[in-house]
């Protein structure tokens, strides 16, 4: 133990914990400094024998008190500027107090340097809420797993046809049933089959998507009914009692999670069902629906080539996707000996991951977590550089501290802690506003947009933000803590406290400005790449006139109308009905509307006509079933031939129209009229041309596909589309819609009631969305950059006001001093521009995808953006340069 005598005098000033309280303060907390005790010493009764302490320019007497040290601790006190302090370890004990004190005085740090708080809080703000926004994103489509058990072991059994250029397509029932029979790699298999169901009784008729599927479907996903029972294997056999279950969704919208409807019956398309479960809501994902029914199977009914249902299967524990294919391609081998039809066919096997998020959605997802990461680097950067800038101001606290015995890792950890309390403040914040982004976008985004039903801020994000917000703490507070750390304490007091931060930093200080303005030139270019895009997919031809037409959709159900009989003449009295309405221009039926929620079914079409084609070769068309009238109420030129009329119906020669695409792929430049197309299923019954029109963009905006169109007359779909173009605004004419509707049919429901504008607008929502966080997130690098590159050169003019004063007093002009700093300034901007330009080029092979109608390294974008920011950093520049030649010599010497 030894003991230390301390002289002191009240009317010393030094600055802030420098102060002679601040000082044995600091002692204490640090388990220096204990109970102070009074003790008579010849050294203090000695006035010759002086003990001092550190101040800004040498050492001064102290009041006489004596102070017992802790074991472990020694204190060497001799020449002037020679104080130490030397402490072994305090252990956890010790630590612990540390770590608050420092906590606490990183809080009162924050309150007397309010305007720093607030922008670095403000910075920190704003990067970790899109940070965290994004990755709800990331983590709900790509990170959190499907709410199946082991869904991993899942997966899309698809059929493929490579000669058509088919990779994925529908499964075939009777292959499906082939498959069921012979494959041993799965546990089980289960087939899924759209359809619609009328809801009635018990209020207002209401139409509602489902699926018809396989009862062991619930058993394959691992997912068993909230409620009741799923279907048996008994009730898939036709004859079998209807039976129904209700989605979870529907069961408490409708019937207010009624545990009694359970065995109840209830009427869907005009039959009695009962009601046997109801289903979770993670069925909706795969499936996507509001009632199931069995998938009832009647293979004298089914042909081989009628690609209509979704096949999943569930591996066997400890077979593998590739040994599973292996087997199908066995399989489909032996099917396509036995079925000459389906030879060309084949089976492909995809995970249940890569069956609802697509490449083009993936590519973006991570894009946009790497923007908002550039964010988060340059935000970095910026609050980096304004911590470099405050360093200067604490020099003299750093020696003080340093001079009673604080060791470097001390001090950098008690800067690296106010780092990251200011972190934490700023991330805290940033939670909430992700919080509120996570809603506006669930709010804004139409259905379909992402294969979950939600984003959400779960227990993942949170750690995630988290992390981030300590992350970014430590990444931008460890370089000034470093650099303010090993400052040289001599040099700190010769120089007193000027000058010494400002060389050893300024280098940093111009790095980092530089990567602000490198990864904010990416994120522009990015923006600008997809900005391009987006113009380029409102611009696109559509083959059609979306103005002043709105859509709904019947699905009468087919006991009551037959789909070859009854129906088609439900309709057409409906089209009379609805074209005696005022203000309606025309009015007509399709099996799916462009880019709406209709059906889109591929044909595999063959010519025995003379054809460009080599003989027999099979091109895939879409087709749709279309009134008369219906080129017309969507704006579709009629290019060649005729329309269809009524007398186009079952006893007539089987008629159809084409797309000009279409006889493009057949006949070239030549007239396709009076030829004949086949579908290669059913090549018996040729079907000839009529009419052409123009190409229509049906299911993308990005692409035309060949199209065909046969005539209503002929037969319908259970669900069809419903056009009405209207003179004025076709909302207006609603309720005389509905009331039509009513008056030909009481019990039948209007669904997905939108006017085309809506439907096209919903088609770009994907890459709008895109877009828009791009363009917010590039906006709030390129502010940042602008901000930090006009700190590092505002900062170095008001330190080098001495050498600018003398550069001037010896014969410098103003405009002299605007070019020497505004030279300095673009010097570090275009650097950081030149690597950002390199970094976009490697940003474009990433993209290419996502982007349209325009090369992914447009030469045009990337000379935009360097011309723009070079701007922006000329304008930054310029602020502080006019300062710097506007500076007086004689104030500024006198300054110095």
């Amino acid at each position: 133990m030894e003991w230390f005598a301390v002289k002191c005098c009240e009317s010393s000033q030094v600055m802030g914990s420098g102060t002679l309280f601040g000082i044995l303060r600091a002692l204490r907390v640090r388990g220096i400094t204990k109970e102070v005790e009074g003790r008579a010493t010849p050294e203090l009764d000695d006035p010759r024998r002086r003990y001092y302490r550190l101040t800004r320019n040498g050492l001064l007497l102290f009041e006489k008190e004596i102070y017992r040290l802790p074991e472990g601790v020694r204190v060497f006190a001799g020449l002037p500027g020679q104080i130490s302090i030397r402490k072994g370890s305090t252990g956890i004990d010790g630590e612990l107090p540390m770590l608050l004190n420092d906590i606490n005085y990183a809080m009162r740090m924050m309150r007397r340097t309010p305007l720093f708080t607030a922008a670095v809080v403000l910075t920190v703000t704003l990067a970790i809420a899109a940070n965290t926004t994004i990755f709800s994103v990331v983590n709900a489509v790509l990170v959190r797993p499907l709410p199946f058990r082991d869904p991993n072991r899942l997966v899309q059994v698809a059929e493929k046809n490579d000669k058509l250029n088919l990779p994925s397509f529908g499964s075939s029932v009777l292959n499906f049933l082939s498959w069921r029979e012979q494959a041993q790699s799965f546990e089980t298999l289960a087939a899924i089959s759209a359809t619609n169901y009328t809801l009635t009784g018990g209020g207002e008729p209401e139409q509602l998507s489902g699926n018809r599927i396989s009862p062991a479907l619930t058993r394959v996903l691992g997912i068993p009914p909230i409620v009741g029972r799923d279907f048996t294997d008994h009730e898939e056999k036709p004859g079998a009692a209807p039976v129904a279950m209700i989605g979870e969704g529907l069961w408490k919208r409708r019937f207010g999670t009624d545990p009694t409807l359970i065995g109840r019956t209830i009427t869907l398309n005009g039959a009695p069902t009962t009601v046997v479960g109801v289903a979770p809501a993670a069925l909706n994902l795969i499936s996507g629906g509001d009632v199931y029914t069995p998938l009832t199977i009647d293979p004298a009914k089914e042909i081989r080539l009628n690609h209509v249902i979704f096949t999943v299967g569930r591996l066997k524990p400890g077979i593998s996707i590739g040994q599973a294919q292996a087997e199908m391609n066995n399989i489909s081998l032996h099917s396509g000996q036995q079925y000459p039809e389906i030879r060309d066919w084949g089976i492909r096997l995809i995970t249940i991951f890569d069956t609802f998020v697509s490449p083009q959605l993936r590519t973006g997802l991570l894009v946009l977590l790497w923007a908002v990461g550039f964010v988060l680097l340059i935000a970095c950067a910026n609050i980096a550089n304004l911590l470099l800038a405050r360093a200067a101001t604490r020099q003299s606290e750093m020696a003080v501290r340093t001079a009673i015995g604080a060791s470097r890792s001390q001090l950098v950890r008690q800067l690296l802690i106010e780092s990251v309390v200011l972190s934490f403040a700023g991330g805290l914040a940033g939670l909430l506003g992700a919080v509120w982004a996570v809603g506006t976008i669930n709010h804004a985004l139409p259905p379909n947009t992402l294969p979950v039903p939600a984003i959400e801020i779960d227990a993942t994000v949170f750690w995630f933000a988290l992390a981030a917000t300590i992350g970014s703490g430590l990444l931008f507070g460890i370089a000034p803590a470093w650099r303010t750390a090993k400052a040289d304490l001599n040099m700190v007091l010769k120089s007193g406290g000027r000058g010494s931060a400002a060389r050893m930093s300024a280098g940093l200080r111009n790095t980092l400005a530089a990567v602000e303005l490198a990864l904010a030139t990416v994120l522009l270019i990015g923006a600008g790449l997809f900005i391009q895009s987006l113009a380029n997919l409102q611009r696109v031809r559509l083959g059609f006139n979306p103005q002043g037409v709105i859509s709904f959709q019947l699905a009468p159900p087919t006991a009551k109308y037959p789909l070859d009989g009854k129906a088609p003449r439900l309709y057409r009295a409906l089209l009379d009905s609805l074209q005696a309405i005022a203000g309606v221009r025309g009015a007509s039926i399709s099996s799916g509307i462009p880019f709406g929620a209709g059906n889109y079914t591929t044909h595999p079409m063959i010519t025995t006509d003379q054809s460009i084609l080599p003989h027999d070769a099979a091109v895939p068309v879409d087709w749709r079933i279309v009134s008369p009238g219906y080129f017309k109420s969507m704006g579709i030129p009629l290019l060649h031939g005729r329309d269809f009329t009524d007398a186009d119906g079952p006893t007539a020669p089987p008629v159809m129209i084409i797309s000009q695409a279409t006889a493009k792929k057949f006949w070239g430049d030549s007239d396709p009229i009076g030829h004949t197309l086949r579908r290669s299923a059913i090549p018996t019954t040729a079907f000839t041309i009529v009419g052409v029109v123009g190409d229509v963009r049906s299911t993308a905006l990005t692409q035309e596909s060949p199209a065909l169109y046969y005539p209503m007359a002929t037969r319908v779909w259970p669900l069809m589309d419903v056009v009405v173009r209207a003179d004025a605004s076709p909302e207006t004419l609603l309720p005389a819609i509905r009331q039509k509707v009513h008056e030909l049919d009481a019990e039948l429901a209007l669904a997905n009631v939108r006017t085309m504008e809506e439907w096209l607008s919903n088609s770009a929502a994907q890459p709008r969305l895109n877009t828009m966080l791009l363009t917010i997130f590039a906006s709030i690098a390129l502010v940042i950059a602008s901000i930090g590159i006009y700190g590092v050169i505002a900062y170095s003019v008001s330190q080098r006001t001495g050498e600018i004063g003398v550069r001037m007093a010896l014969g410098a002009t103003p405009r002299h001093m605007l070019r020497l700093v505004v030279g300095e300034g673009m010097k570090v901007a275009l650097i950081g521009i030149a690597a950002g330009l390199l970094g976009g080029l490697a940003l474009g092979r990433s993209v290419s995808s996502l982007v349209f109608g325009m090369p992914a390294r447009d030469p045009l974008t990337f000379t935009g953006v360097a011309v723009a920011l070079a701007g922006i950093a000329l304008a930054a520049c310029a602020i502080p340069a006019l300062r710097a030649s506007r500076v007086d010599p004689i104030v500024a010497l006198r300054h110095e």
